[in-house]
């Protein structure tokens, strides 16, 4: 049973207030020693200007202000539409400092808007340029650059492309090496990527230069879980909560100490694709060896079929039934679990038996739909996939059942969206026996890359999910009934 591990790495970079630097209605500052500063908004003080920026404000004397080119404003009628991209630059009208600073009527505000793609790399060039004609203003330019780099990075890895997001983080570090959301970018980009040694290695060096950065040391404990260190993990995600609190990460740790207080003193064991625990107080002699040589087995059968390599060893807990429970809290009739570690209740075994290796199978099978899907697969679909690897087949008595169900229904548009073991099962083997499995491979591809289910299988197939479900009933209802 798959809880599917969430890819807490890419909602860490996406829950960032990333500064906005690509706000595209922006004024030009220029000064008399020939640098120039790009605002976000103007405001006059006295006898100085305030010139604010999403990372801060410089105070410029008024004295010392050349021009101010202003970003044209909204049309009417559109709030918060863009004038070019940049703002200012030839088409913008240059003015005296004396002029209004913010170039709107009293009280006016446009809500800030999401460049494009397209404006971002734009406004990078232009910063750019600026760097090399006035060297003096790069450091503030050079802010500005760091901070649309990152915006372009969050929207890579949002999208699901990981090496998109890889180049835009380290073209941010390349300006400023110390940045922590660049940091924190760039090694939730190695999690996305499955690279959790380089992630580590980045977040641990993040985290001594920002010690009161939660999102890095929060990030810096998801790592640690996932590699089995459960003490450094906690370690972290605790300092974490004191600087930042929030329900989501004290549920987090909870789960964690909770699970560690079962297992903490389990043997471990390591393999070429594996890491085990195991109670082996319990546990036959051989048994660990017996499962660890199973799963490598089975692991290179998974890689061949749905093409898909995973980087980092998984994970194995292996519990006594009791102990499975207490630290999973499932219910009763689940033989096992994928949450991005795989954890089954059958530590009280001398030797690995028949059904014992097909849960493992089973559970290893959601590691592999998950990885290939970036975690995106739906339940039904990890199901149906994990059941048919282990060997499973529809019954008759199941597929009469649903065949029955299919014809009982007045209005097909609903057919087999509700979930169970059963149609989840039967739904793969048509989309398998029609389709060809590569083609499922193919869809799990697909929605790793970021499309929804829908459009994967509208893509790979050429088909809707709704159609497809309609030809399954209908296959099943001649199958069964007729």
């Amino acid at each position: 049973m798959p809880r599917s591990p969430i890819r807490r790495a890419l909602m860490a970079i996406l829950a960032l207030s990333l500064p906005f630097a690509g706000s595209c209605r922006a004024d030009v500052v220029r000064l008399k020693n020939g640098a120039t500063i790009v605002a976000d908004t103007l405001e006059e003080r006295g006898d100085d200007l305030l010139i604010h920026q999403a990372q801060g404000t410089i105070v410029v004397p008024r004295s010392e202000v050349a021009s101010i080119e202003r970003a044209p404003a909204a049309a009417p009628g559109r709030p918060g539409a863009p004038g070019p991209p940049g703002g200012g630059g030839p088409s913008g009208p240059a003015t005296s400092p004396d002029a209004a600073p913010d170039g709107s009527a009293p009280g006016a505000a446009a809500p800030p808007r999401i460049p494009s793609r397209e404006e971002i790399l734009k406004r990078i060039d232009e910063l750019d340029r600026r760097i090399r004609d006035y060297p003096m203003a790069r450091a503030e330019n050079g802010k500005q650059i760091v901070s649309l780099l990152n915006l372009l990075g969050m929207q890579a890895l949002q999208g699901r492309n990981d090496d998109e997001a890889l180049q835009r983080f380290l073209q941010a570090l390349g300006y400023d090496p110390h940045n922590a959301r660049s940091q924190l970018g760039l090694s939730a980009t190695y999690v996305a990527q499955g690279q959790d040694v380089q992630a580590r290695a980045t977040l641990e060096l993040a985290v001594l230069e920002h010690p009161e950065d939660a999102d890095l040391r929060t990030l810096l404990g998801d790592v640690y879980d996932s590699q089995e260190r459960p003490e450094d993990a906690l370690a972290a995600w605790k300092k974490a909560y004191a600087l930042k609190p929030t329900p989501a990460l004290q549920r987090r740790i909870d789960k964690l100490e909770r699970e560690h207080g079962i297992d903490a003193g389990y043997r471990q064991s390591e393999a070429a694709h594996f890491t085990l625990k195991y109670d082996g107080e319990r546990a036959g002699p051989d048994l660990d060896a017996g499962i660890t040589a199973y799963l490598e087995e089975q692991f290179t059968g998974l890689v061949t079929r749905f093409e898909f390599y995973p980087r980092q060893p998984i994970v194995v807990i292996v519990y006594p039934k009791r102990q499975f429970y207490e630290a999973t809290l499932a219910e009763s009739n689940v033989a096992g679990l994928f949450d991005g570690k795989i954890r089954v209740p059958i530590g009280g075994l001398q030797q690995l038996n028949g059904e014992a290796r097909k849960v493992l199978l089973h559970e290893l099978t959601h590691a592999f739909v998950a990885g290939k899907s970036h975690g995106t697969a739906p339940r039904w679909l990890q199901e149906g996939l994990a059941q048919q690897a282990e060997g499973k087949a529809t019954s008759t008595v199941a597929g009469l059942a649903l065949a029955r169900q299919y014809e009982a229904l007045s209005e097909k548009e609903g057919w087999g969206q509700g979930f169970s073991y059963e149609s989840a099962l039967s739904f793969v083997e048509f989309l398998i026996e029609r389709e060809g499995f590569p083609h499922l491979v193919d869809v799990l591809e697909a929605m790793g890359k970021g499309a929804t289910i829908e459009d994967a299988f509208q893509r790979v197939t050429r088909y809707s999910l709704r159609e497809l479900r309609d030809a399954w009933g209908q296959a099943l209802a001649a199958k069964y009934l007729k």
